[in-house]
């Protein structure tokens, strides 16, 4: 009889370590160490840019626009808890604090008042500056009365109304003098409240007591006002925890420090994507840790308690050890670092490269205890399980090779490395294995390993109860089917962090806010009218909960406006000096003098009044209101000092930005992205200031497929070129979806091919396919039962279950070819007690890899764990019993 070429290149292989065994060890020695040393720091990335394709068309519109705009993920503080007004009072000192940051200085927005938007305050007033110059004195210069501060803006209060004393000044109605007293009421309360200390800013900007979005000081809040909000802008050169984590952590500290200090019940909890990247990061590598570790000492139980040998346990760990660091290696060169899908490889593969040494070893110790030595041993043990460990490792690396199907380039990267892994311990366990057990495993009879316990009593069990396990078995396979349509896909990835993590807690706030919520579609605009008009019409969108964009601080530039505009600044006679403002250092003992000279100015007024026989409401209440300021003038202490000195400083840069972009303006005729004030040039306009970005939060959850694909298909319609997450969502969604179904699909007719080639059959790869077929439906069955929906991570467990479930199939069914041979019908002995007790540790080492994955916080790599032991138990439950049930059936085995 000829021999097979499998046996045949097997012999040879196993000829080598068996002839050479010191030379094989010293070399593969020197490549392992070689590999750790380059496999040293070893890193993983928390990017979400590198997960898919940069060629993918989606992807590619998302990238461009982080090239205009830079990365628009900022980090967040949400305040909550207490009083509106007790987190106002920690908002300042927080803001303060996070200004003083290099990275963060002048890019912090919790605030929008007139310092934040001073830019824009002509714009939104233009008469402004003509009313103002109108009350003045007849002779006294706007600019004039600009440069001379405080001052120089009182003395004109009372020279204005000693002009309407003498007459000089032109007669008013009643109705507008007594409007101008309770403006002068107004202007004398809001400065008497400044010098005590209290904040006047929203007052003194004329805001609406609130709007949406913002309390009414001017405060930022979630839209329900139940929180406020403190959003940061730093520059981020990318997404990498290496990028962001120095900022967050900066921002963490100062957070911690002001929260020290908060009232009881207050609370501020650091969210957005790049803290939720912090946050991932430390769990995936405590995952990783605590799966790695978990998984080892399974592996190193498992096998002492199935090869009962300390011995043989340490050299199962071989092929382990140098696949992972020859991977590792080659992961180093070829990527640099792990990502947030590749992270979990290293325990994947601990429990699928077990399975090779874990064949061989077992095989040797049933010919050992029948009676070969210790070389002929080893030997057979290549030569009869070489041809199904190889398939195994085949049909497994085509189903982990199916993954370059999808579009995500995270999971191709996923199988291209566990198929490096499988390969470079298949080698091993061919090579350096035999050549250990040579060196290592013991010569005499004395050190032949007993069978593991229970296998004989389950053989009987399954020759018994054959039928009734047969059965049984295809009813949970109908079952699984029917809850097939059960099983949705959850592509929220936030929730992957634990629901205890602050930023979790957060982000789970702030998603659903229409204003505040970073799930959001990017749409860019040429210029601020346009953007404008774009606002606008998404706004009148279903499909959109709100607009983020900075041409909200513009009003619409219509003649009316422009002429107002030019009106006011046309009542400057030259362009104010705003340094000598900024010069100016007013005393208690300038300006008391002045207030008092108003006060003797109103008292004459109340006198004309009342001989006048008019109501005196109104003028008595602006002499009590200047008569108090007075009165807080004398009495200052030093802060009160120091924050009237302070006035003319304060006021300068304001009013310079004002009338710079008023001029500039009134000028151009239009808008441009340089009239914005720089904290929100920062966010909305482009690096090179050619477009303004405008970021679109949907109405619905962006999460669910029908919501996210109304969502896209509205606000392509008004930016064809729209990308971010919330456009994100539902495209990778589907990109991953189809992408493994047809991986699932194509990777069972390569594996079911292969299968026919290896068994010589199609029956006997119908067979051995028929476990994973079952194993694959009990495992949807369960994941419908308990609730478990698929996700980004866990749904590469399709073709993962299909590849590793089949292995168990062959090494079976190539058993039961054997034992037939041998015997003319299979012995279900042979197949259970042989090849079963193999199965069994390999797939239970397996099995412990993945558990593992759970231990972990990271919610990615947990249930991903979970779904794969569902997938391998079910297929292993499938081959240990179902399958020889169905042979015992057919008669093919006895």
């Amino acid at each position: 009889m000829a021999v097979p070429l499998a046996t045949r290149i097997l012999s040879r292989i196993v000829a080598v370590p068996l002839q050479r065994p010191l030379l094989v060890l010293t070399v593969s020695g020197v490549l392992v160490a070689v590999a750790a040393y380059i496999a040293s720091g070893l890193g993983v990335s928390t990017s979400r840019f590198g997960l898919v394709s940069a060629e993918n068309p989606d992807q590619a519109r998302m990238l461009r626009f982080y090239e205009r705009f830079g990365n628009p993920d900022a980090p967040v503080l949400l305040i909550s808890g207490g009083t509106p007004e007790q987190r106002q009072a920690l908002i300042d000192p927080l803001t303060t604090r996070l200004e003083q940051d290099p990275g963060l200085a002048g890019r912090v927005l919790a605030r929008v008042g007139p310092e934040e938007v001073a830019e824009v305050l002509l714009l939104q007033q233009p008469e402004a500056l003509a009313e103002v110059a109108a009350g003045l004195p007849k002779g006294l210069p706007l600019a004039d009365l600009i440069e001379g501060g405080a001052p120089a803006w009182f003395a004109a209060i009372e020279q204005q109304i000693q002009a309407g004393l003498d007459g000089s000044a032109p007669a008013q109605a009643p109705a507008k003098v007594a409007e101008g007293l309770r403006g002068l009421v107004s202007m004398a309360s809001s400065f008497d409240a400044y010098l005590a200390g209290e904040d006047v800013m929203a007052r003194l900007a004329g805001q609406a007591p609130a709007v949406r979005g913002r309390d009414a000081r001017g405060y930022l809040t979630t839209v329900d006002g139940e929180h406020h909000v403190v959003t940061m802008f730093p520059r981020f050169a990318g997404d990498e925890v290496s990028d962001v984590a120095p900022t967050v952590q900066r921002i963490e500290a100062i957070k911690t420090e002001v929260l020290a200090e908060a009232p009881a019940g207050v609370t501020i909890k650091l969210t957005g994507l790049p803290a939720m990247i912090v946050d991932e990061q430390k769990m995936l590598q405590r995952g990783m840790l605590k799966s790695s570790v978990a998984s080892a000492l399974a592996i190193v139980l498992l096998c002492l308690v199935m090869l009962r040998s300390l011995r043989q346990m340490f050299i199962a760990q071989v092929p382990l050890i140098y696949g992972v660091a020859l991977t590792l290696a080659y992961v180093r060169l070829a990527y640099s670092n792990l990502n947030l899908i590749t992270s979990s490889f290293v325990a994947v593969l601990l429990g699928l490269g077990i399975d090779f040494a874990v064949h061989v070893i077992y095989r040797f110790n049933e010919e050992r205890r029948a009676g070969a030595d210790n070389r002929a041993a080893i030997e057979a043990s290549v030569v009869q399980t070489g041809p199904a460990i190889v398939v195994g490792a085949l049909v497994t690396a085509v189903a982990f090779l199916s993954t370059l199907l999808t579009e995500f380039t995270a999971y191709a990267e996923l199988g291209l490395i566990t198929v490096i892994g499988l390969v470079c311990m298949v080698l091993t366990s061919l090579l350096v294995l035999p050549a250990l057990l040579l060196r290592r495993a013991g010569m005499g009879v004395a050190k032949v390993q007993k069978e593991p316990p229970g296998f004989a009593a389950l053989t009987r069990f399954i020759a018994r109860f054959r039928v009734p396990l047969l059965l049984l078995g295809l009813a949970g396979g109908v079952a699984g089917a029917i809850g097939l349509p059960r099983i949705g896909f959850n592509s929220r990835y936030f929730d992957f962090l634990p629901p205890g993590t602050e930023s979790a807690q957060a982000i789970d706030v702030l998603e659903h806010d229409p204003l505040m919520s970073p799930v959001y579609a990017e749409v860019t605009a040429p210029d601020v009218a346009t953007a404008q008009a774009m606002a606008t019409r998404l706004r009148a969108l279903p499909e959109v909960g709100g607009v983020q964009t900075a041409s909200d601080l513009l009003p619409v530039l219509d003649e009316a406006r422009l002429k107002a505009l030019r009106g006011g600044l046309a009542a400057l006679d030259r362009a104010p000096d705003f340094a000598k403002l900024a010069a100016v250092r007013t005393t208690p003992e300038q300006l008391a003098p002045k207030v008092g000279a108003i006060v003797d100015a109103l008292d004459e007024v109340r006198f004309g009044v009342d001989q006048a026989g008019q109501p005196t409401a109104d003028v008595d209440a602006a002499i009590a209101a200047f008569r108090g300021l007075k009165q807080r003038l004398t009495s200052l202490d030093e802060a009160g000092k120091q924050r009237l000195a302070d006035v003319g400083p304060r006021l300068a840069g304001p009013l310079g930005r004002a009338v710079t972009t008023a001029r500039a303006v009134a000028e151009r005729g239009s808008y441009a992205a340089s009239d914005l004030p720089l904290l929100f040039r920062e966010r909305f306009v482009a690096r090179d200031g050619s477009a303004l970005a405008l970021y679109v939060i949907p109405s619905g959850s962006a999460w669910d497929g029908a919501n996210g694909r109304a969502f896209h298909a509205a606000v392509a319609a008004v930016d064809p070129d729209v990308s971010g997450l919330a456009i994100n969502i539902n495209l990778h969604e589907t990109m991953i979806v189809t992408g493994f179904r047809q991986a699932a699909g194509l990777s069972a007719v390569l594996i079911f091919l292969i299968v026919v080639v290896q068994l010589r059959g199609l029956r006997d790869a119908a067979l051995a396919l028929m476990p994973t077929a079952l194993g694959w439906l009990w495992m949807l069955g369960v994941m419908a039962a308990i609730g478990l929906n698929f996700n980004v991570a866990n749904i590469v467990a399709l073709p993962l279950v299909i590849g590793i479930g089949t292995a168990f199939g062959v090494h079976l069914m190539n058993r039961a070819q054997g034992s037939a041979a041998a015997h003319g019908v299979a012995r279900l002995e042979d197949l259970i007690r042989g090849t079963g007790g193999a199965v069994v540790l390999s797939a239970l080492t397996t099995i412990a890899s993945f558990a593992a994955l759970m231990l972990g916080d990271y919610g990615g790599q947990s249930l991903f764990g979970l779904t794969m032991v569902i997938g391998i138990s079910a297929c292993l439950l499938a081959s240990l019993i179902v399958l020889p049930a169905l042979l015992a059936v057919l008669g093919r085995a006895k």
